[in-house]
């Protein structure tokens, strides 16, 4: 399944869909302006320039999605695989620890951080959630209701969040009550049948 994007300018959203579809829209309607994209999986925004053609902008967001096919090939290290280094500071006890596993730290790392992400608790994957949406929400940082909104998500109140978000637009509404909605569900837990 494709990740679905939102552009939005202006607190609007301008366009919905597959990442072609929203730059190429947005580039119909309105081709002078550099509206915010976000992904609707994870709330995450994509930076990327909106000058040129949709064709251009297009090619421009999809180095950002896969940094790893802009690095040069002369490069040392797995850039196909989307593999970046970045720094992790350990004790001295870890590392020893780390040198034991079978396929070496970086093996180990990989497989710890995955079988935490796969096992995480409710209350993680609550607060991972209600932080992925306050991003989203921070559109309307300066809006009416956005700080209720944001006391009443971190509360799971939803009468206070609906009320909140009210001045909002309707489309814009929908999803964040739609991701409001999916978060309240975990704090409730398993249905039984």
């Amino acid at each position: 399944m494709s990740t679905e994007y939102i552009t939005i300018y202006d607190r609007n959203i301008l366009a919905r869909g597959d990442l072609a579809a929203v730059i190429e829209q947005t580039k119909a309607t309105a081709p002078n302006i550099e509206p915010m994209v976000f992904a609707l999986d994870n709330c995450k925004r994509l930076e990327f320039s909106w000058h040129g053609s949709a064709q251009a902008v297009l090619e421009q967001a999809n180095t950002v999605l896969s940094p790893a096919e802009a690095s040069a090939p002369s490069k040392r290290g797995r850039p196909k695989l989307g593999v970046t280094s970045k720094e992790v500071t350990l004790l001295p006890r870890h590392w020893e620890w780390l040198a034991t596993q079978r396929g070496g730290a970086s093996v180990t790392l990989r497989r710890l951080v995955d079988h935490a992400m796969k096992n995480a608790s409710p209350e993680e994957r609550i607060t991972v959630l209600q932080n992925q949406l306050h991003g989203l929400m921070s559109v309307f940082a300066d809006a009416p209701g956005f700080e209720e909104a944001t006391r009443a998500l971190y509360r799971n109140s939803k009468v206070s969040f609906t009320q909140a978000i009210a001045a909002w637009p309707e489309d814009f509404q929908q999803i964040v009550m739609d991701k409001f909605n999916a978060i309240s569900a975990i704090h409730q837990g398993p249905k039984d049948d």
